[in-house]
């Protein structure tokens, strides 16, 4: 793996791979050297005030419940839809526009070791939505250049809030949702 804060992304006009530090904002078309030696930091405590009447392991905010997968607790989407099944929620999908950057601030502390996480949303026959039972797909808050065509998952890029296709195959962490 490369060192913590290190992402290789496909770059389509280059028709090659860059490597760009989200934490110190250099990219580069060669694999990094160093960095940090890709340990994780220790997970952070969740507070009784966070947990809120979410149970352990979850953040309330919202009227929701929020599950954010551990350091290097990494899915492909349909593998983050899973293990959100199996924690008792569904994959992220957004209520209000501003739940994304409530996560960022969270994510902020959290640390995922991922620059993205997975939402719900799908593109089904040529139209992005979140699912069934989920509000209409709209207004959606892109990143910049996006969607690109790169993918047919939705993710949001964690240091932004915005949005950016993925390939669903792609592991990325992921932060499930539900009711309390």
């Amino acid at each position: 793996g490369l060192p913590y804060g290190w992402e290789k992304k496909f770059d389509g006009k280059m028709n090659g791979f860059v490597y760009i530090n989200h934490v110190t904002g250099e990219t580069r078309t060669s694999p990094p050297t160093h960095g940090s030696s890709g340990t994780g930091p220790a997970p952070v405590q969740i507070s009784a005030r966070e947990q809120g009447s979410c149970k352990p392991g979850w953040r309330y905010a919202f009227n929701f419940c929020y599950y954010i997968s551990a350091f290097a607790d990494i899915q492909s989407h349909s593998g983050a839809q899973a293990a959100c099944k199996t924690q008792g929620g569904e994959l992220f999908w957004p209520q209000f526009v501003f739940e994304s950057f409530f996560l960022k601030k969270t994510l902020n502390k959290v640390k995922i070791s991922t620059h993205f996480f997975w939402t719900n949303g799908e593109k089904h026959s040529g139209k992005w939505d979140w699912g069934t039972g989920h509000p209409a797909f709209s207004n959606p808050k892109w990143s910049a250049g996006q969607p690109d065509g790169s993918g047919t998952c939705l993710a949001v890029y964690a240091h932004t809030g915005f949005l950016d296709d993925q390939p669903c195959e792609t592991q990325y962490n992921y932060v499930c949702k539900t009711k309390p």
